[in-house]
């Protein structure tokens, strides 16, 4: 092999390298328009989140099981107020917390603490 060939492979390299770098800052920067969030839940089996997003559209997630005194909720970002609805299965009953969520901070999650609620 030459020695402009390892130099353009080496190149390529770099620049393939670089781009994979620089497409996964935008996930990292997505603190700055709104977070994910982590929910504790003492009471509740499941729970559903709805709020404004990071495109602020109105968006509600599924219901998700919260078996743990804290349940994450990767892959949905929040900001302003979101309302958690919290389901018990053993009483059929359904209560309701509230969490405000800023839209920028140093970390990608707010803890939401409802275990009084939820």
């Amino acid at each position: 092999m030459t020695v402009n060939r390892k130099i353009a492979r080496i190149a390529t390299a770099a620049a393939l390298a670089t781009a994979g770098v620089i497409g996964y800052a935008g996930s990292a920067a997505a603190g700055t328009n709104g977070q994910q969030v982590t929910v504790s839940t003492r009471w509740s089996d499941q729970i559903r989140m709805c709020g404004r997003n990071q495109a602020d559209q109105e968006a509600c997630t599924g219901w998700i099981a919260s078996p743990n005194d804290w349940t994450p909720v990767p892959g949905w970002w929040w900001k302003g107020e979101i309302t958690i609805q919290g389901w018990q299965s053993e009483t059929g009953e359904y209560r309701i917390g509230y969490c405000d969520v800023l839209p920028e901070q140093a970390s990608d999650w707010t803890q939401c603490a409802l275990y009084g609620t939820l």
